[in-house]
């Protein structure tokens, strides 16, 4: 981590300031102003088809306003500056048909290819880390000059895209590089927001780009299916950056990621078993009926896939929260084993502290905390001191299950272990996030699943504490009684003894 550290830090893009600054504010105003005209001028258009008008004006408005967000929250940030451009020059680039010969919109284009490489390149602190990127930005810069010649007609070849795609790829593989290199966790759900962004943008554009150049663009319907391909990609790109650079809600990457999967998993599984059982049943009734059962298949392979939507469902959820979201997946499976073994013979503090590391790792706690009966309590991440005096300091707690305060900064989540709270109860305490956001409702249900066997070990625990202090109690009340008997046999012996010595 350090040499990855004093790496990027030796080779790292400076803030911008004094003249540089200036130039990248006369540049976003132009591109700004650009970037409205032809948001403007896409009205204009002949013929122009209204559900494609409004897919590239909502577009517009969404990398616009991405743009302005960034120059505000993020002025200095050169990766921000690169972005907030390249957002810019696509707006007005992407406002025009893919077969446009504009020379003029061919050269912005090229000059949002270069601004959008070198942000991947250094995403997200301006450094050149893997060193190799480097490497990577020459050879963008390369490409660039390529694709000005073509746009000049200085040169007659086809290469510009053909390069242009994969020094983008390579970009996103820098990223994943860093991600995997990089042991901070701030920096790693950054790029899981970017990720995200990427792969569902990149990959709509690409299937937009490769659909308008195939034969499959004759049919009437396919080039408004590839534009509004084309144009929601480029606005999960931006919105994924943005994300990523404001960090906001960083910690809700991977439910989001977890979610995208297993829709996305469900829907190519729901539309395979749709295809496959529609087309084997169109096969086996030509070949033993000798007739065309169109619709019957269509139904049969309707019904098949109903049947098949809820284990589906389960399937693909579970593995993409095992894939995405190993922590909250991990927390599910140890901790009913954990609880088992611990409700044996561990005590309500080892109980706690065994409990609380395992909640704080799977939703990312930044401190947590047990009371129980009202008075003991056991702490992680924050002093049992300070827990206490917080507890004695609130008021009366509202019988809900889930009670969300956010404006109590040290526990803004309370949560009840049992269905009839009440302040004698046991109660487990959450913080906010390191980025003082708060959780999930699949997180909370998560840690509420745990309530009834967590309930049992610590009423078993409190049960055999109570036992073994009444033991205690008996044991010492013994000890008494056989030292207070000792004293009496002692003192009588001693006069017995004094009675003897004076005749």
């Amino acid at each position: 981590m350090t040499a990855i550290a004093s790496d990027a830090g030796q080779s790292s893009l400076p803030q911008l300031s004094g003249r540089l600054l200036w130039l990248y504010r006369v540049c976003w105003c132009a591109l700004g102003i650009g970037a409205l005209l032809a948001s403007s001028l896409t009205l204009l258009q002949p013929e122009a088809i209204p559900f494609v008008v409004a897919l590239r004006l909502a577009k517009s408005a969404v990398l616009i306003s991405v743009a302005a967000i960034l120059l505000y929250r993020r002025q200095r940030d050169p990766v921000a500056a690169l972005l907030a451009l390249a957002f810019l020059t696509w707006t007005i680039t992407s406002s025009v048909d893919f077969g446009t010969n504009a020379e003029f919109a061919r050269l912005l284009d090229r000059c949002r290819f270069l601004l959008f490489a070198l942000a991947l390149l250094l995403f997200p602190d301006g450094s050149w880390n893997p060193r190799w990127t480097q490497a990577l930005a020459v050879a963008s810069v390369g490409v660039f000059l390529i694709g000005v010649g073509e746009a000049l007609g200085l040169l007659r070849s086809e290469l510009f895209l053909p390069l242009a795609i994969p020094c983008i790829l390579a970009g996103i593989g820098s990223l994943i590089a860093r991600f995997r290199l990089s042991m901070d966790f701030a920096l790693k759900q950054q790029l899981k927001w970017v990720a995200l962004g990427l792969l569902v943008g990149v990959g709509l554009i690409l299937f937009a780009r490769a659909g308008s150049a195939s034969s499959m663009s004759r049919i009437s319907a396919m080039p408004i299916l590839w534009e509004a391909m084309f144009q929601v990609g480029i606005m999960f790109v931006a919105l994924g950056f943005l994300v990523s650079l404001l960090r906001y809600r960083l910690f809700d990457a991977e439910t989001v990621i977890t979610r995208s999967a297993a829709y996305a998993g469900l829907t190519i599984a729901l539309v395979a078993t749709f295809g496959g059982t529609e087309a084997l049943i169109q096969n086996i009734g030509q070949l033993y009926l000798g007739m065309n059962i169109g619709t019957v298949s269509g139904g049969m392979a309707a019904a098949v896939a109903a049947v098949l939507l809820q284990p589906l469902h389960e399937r693909i959820t579970d593995w993409a929260e095992h894939r995405f979201q190993p922590d909250l997946a991990q927390f599910k499976r140890e901790i009913p084993e954990l609880l088992e073994r611990l409700s044996v013979n561990a005590s309500t503090r080892q109980l706690g502290d065994a409990i609380l590391q395992h909640v704080n790792a799977a939703v990312h706690a930044s401190r947590s905390a047990f009371i129980v009966n009202g008075c003991e309590s056991v702490s992680c991440g924050v002093a049992v001191g300070e827990v206490r005096r917080w507890w004695r300091k609130t008021a009366r707690m509202e019988t809900t299950i889930d009670e969300r305060v956010p404006y109590d900064p040290l526990f803004p989540v309370r949560l009840p272990l049992s269905s009839a709270p009440s302040r004698e109860a046991i109660w487990l305490l959450l913080g906010p996030r390191p980025d003082t956001t708060l959780y999930g409702r699949e997180e909370l249900d998560a840690v509420r699943s745990t309530f009834p066997a967590l309930t049992h070990a610590f009423t078993s625990a409190m049960a055999r504490e109570a036992l073994d202090a009444a033991v205690d109690q008996r044991e010492k009340s013994l000890r008494d009684a056989i030292a207070d008997l000792s004293t009496r046999i002692r003192a009588i012996e001693a006069a017995h003894r004094t009675e003897l010595k004076h005749g």
